[in-house]
């Protein structure tokens, strides 16, 4: 008979010092034989189009293996991929990764069970588990371990993974056992039983959402968009106003007839911490205070480079010019504004948010007094805006008509920029004859866009059709508003807070 190896035979000894007098039976396991039916009319969609990870496989691979032993699984995957016609190098390779036999072994016993030979076939891993779990003979490590799990995944860096913890229960069970582990020991417990630890203790392995903000500054589309911000202000640098470096720093004036002036703007939240007074805490496990449950301000505001600045504010004579114009600037609004300024706040959870509706309201208001503020008289003005949702929602998407007469229209007309400059619209409305009033649809825009739509053409096909054209490749509702006013909205690139100055500002006032 084999020698035990040390794993199994330190677990043995435990076993009888744990029940002395009792004789540790084999767990046979089965399953019963269950008929399972597909119901025929279930129309959900099955996914094959979605990617599998081979480390899942694994896992299922491990579960089985553990039911069944190594053999069976392995033949049974061989086998096939055989059928498929998959290559024997990546038959290979995926046995590897997930733990089976080596594909010449496989290859072995499938041949064995071809031939005919069923009784050499079965005659080694018969039936299911024959030795008891790991666990079984030493649950300290087990409990010991699935509290180390539980910490490591609780914290805030993603690094834990299967292999920390099978060097953990690597160092329990050889302090448990008292025992020397030699160089040449391979790990107690081998990192794919980690893994199914892991689930069977209810962690989940999925995306990691929390990942570093700038590491998706090498993504192709924000290099593009990176590239194409710069070379907009590099060649153009004289046109703005600069501060000169060094630990004295002053203004340079741009001397040109018509100079720049670059605002800035972004929204941040001010958080004042915990409200409770006091908390249960365990010794030494007092973790970082949340900030969330506090009282927030949130702000929303403009900076300028300008001598004048840095915040945006008109003086008490400019904005009785600007009430004479526009009186509705001193309505009351669902934000609170600094005196003569566009500068917003709101107190989160009490007060409105600053979403794209109320985002616009603020910088109409700022567009309005702008006119009235004397020293940027004779000035271009160019924003700088957050790449946010807040600010780049479009007026509308091609994905919220309809295709028919009548069917969902989200605006009163197309605008769109030809091929020669020329600003065109095109009324999704019927101004006159029997659908006077109703919705045009898709389809009629189509064709009136001369897009030539076949007329069985169903809705996602008109989509695809109207995608291309100049009409459905719409700016945002802000670049619109900006337009009404003669001012330029610039969008920083994704991912590059470190370009809008406003963000320094903000880092340095929390």
């Amino acid at each position: 008979m084999p020698k035990l190896n040390k794993r199994r035979s330190l677990g043995r000894m435990h076993m009888r010092k744990r029940w002395p007098y009792q004789r540790v039976l084999s767990e046979c396991e089965s399953t019963s034989e269950e008929e399972i039916t597909q119901d025929e009319d279930n129309d959900e969609f099955l996914r094959f189009t979605d990617k599998l990870e081979v480390d899942d496989i694994g896992d299922i691979f491990e579960l089985i293996k553990d039911k069944t032993g190594l053999k069976l699984p392995t033949v049974l995957l061989y086998m096939t991929l055989r059928y498929f016609d998959i290559k024997w190098l990546e038959c290979d390779e995926f046995f590897k990764k997930i733990g089976a036999l080596t594909i010449k072994t496989a290859s072995k016993w499938a041949n064995i069970f071809l031939s005919s030979s069923f009784d050499e076939f079965i005659s080694e891993d018969r039936g299911g588990r024959h030795v008891s779990s790991f666990y079984d003979a030493f649950p300290d490590i087990e409990l010991s371990a699935k509290s180390y799990s539980v910490e490591r995944c609780a914290a805030k860096a993603a690094s834990f993974d299967a292999f920390q913890l099978a060097k953990f229960i690597n160092e329990q069970f050889y302090i448990l056992t008292s025992s020397k582990q030699d160089s040449n020991d391979s790990l107690i417990r081998s990192v794919q039983s980690c893994r199914l630890d892991l689930r069977r203790w209810g962690a989940r392995f999925e995306s990691n959402s929390q990942r570093p903000y700038f590491e998706g500054h090498e993504r192709q589309d924000v290099v593009q968009h990176r590239t194409d911000f710069l070379q907009h202000f590099l060649p153009r640098k004289n046109l703005y106003y600069l501060i000169s470096e060094g630990t004295k720093p002053k203004w340079q004036i741009p001397t040109v007839k018509r100079p720049v002036i670059l605002i800035f703007h972004d929204e941040s939240t001010f958080r004042s911490g915990e409200v409770s007074a006091k908390r249960w805490l365990y010794e030494n496990r007092a973790p970082f205070y949340s900030k969330g449950r506090g009282r927030s301000k949130m702000l929303s505001d403009f900076i300028t480079m300008h001598p004048c600045g840095p915040f945006f504010q008109i003086s008490p004579a400019e904005y009785d010019k600007a009430l004479e114009k526009y009186p509705e600037l001193d309505d009351e609004q669902d934000v609170d504004y600094i005196e003569r300024s566009a500068s917003a706040s709101i107190l989160v959870g009490y007060d409105a948010y600053f979403d794209n509706a109320t985002i616009l309201t603020q910088f109409e208001r700022f567009f309005k007094l702008l006119k009235f503020k004397t020293c940027f008289k004779s000035h271009d003005i160019e924003i700088i805006v957050d790449n946010a949702r807040t600010h780049s929602a479009r007026a509308y998407n091609l994905l919220d008509f309809g295709k028919g007469i009548s069917t969902s229209c989200p605006v009163d007309q197309l605008k769109w920029v030809d091929v020669n400059g020329v600003i065109q619209s095109l009324s999704c409305y019927f101004p006159q004859g029997p659908n006077r009033g109703r919705s045009k649809g898709l389809y009629v825009i189509a064709v009136e866009l001369k897009c030539n739509p076949s007329p069985k053409a169903k809705l996602n096909d008109l989509r695809q059709l109207l995608a291309r054209h100049p009409a459905f490749q719409n700016i945002s509702r802000l670049e619109q508003l900006a337009q009404k006013y003669n001012i330029s909205v610039i969008f920083c690139p994704k991912f590059h807070c470190e370009i809008n100055a406003i963000e320094g500002c903000w880092a340095h006032m929390k």
